[in-house]
């Protein structure tokens, strides 16, 4: 192999090398986030995000309705705000990630790899 030869076949494999890592990247960021962070000693708040992934599942008139259930369910404290991002997410009052995970799954039809649940919380 001549010099030319290898430097193609090295430009070639850090062009998949990149495009690979972009693939993982939009996967990774198409799911329901789930994150449980601690307010004061004792409270958590549970923050569910993501919904806009899946806008056929998931309307803004059904994410209210959605809410609306998750809060008699689990007898809580619960709105549809818009996060950090400018995107609507759901709080909850209290620490339910689990739970959540297994509503999203069963009722809602969702896979469960692409529900994640992330722990901030001090405990």
């Amino acid at each position: 192999m001549s010099l030319e030869e290898e430097e193609e076949d090295d430009a070639k494999k850090t062009k998949i090398k990149t495009e690979e890592k972009k693939k993982k990247k939009k996967e990774k960021q198409k799911c329901i986030t789930i994150t449980l962070t601690s307010r004061n000693k004792r409270k958590t708040i549970t923050n569910v995000a993501g919904f806009e992934h899946f806008s056929s599942t998931f309307q803004d008139g059904n994410l209210k309705e959605v809410a609306k259930t998750l809060g008699k369910k689990f007898a809580c404290g619960c709105s549809v705000t818009k996060g950090a991002t400018n995107q609507d997410e759901i709080d909850l009052q209290g620490d339910y990630g689990e739970q959540i995970k297994e509503i999203l799954v069963q009722k809602w039809k969702m896979e469960e790899e692409l529900v994640v649940v992330v722990d901030k919380s001090k405990k």
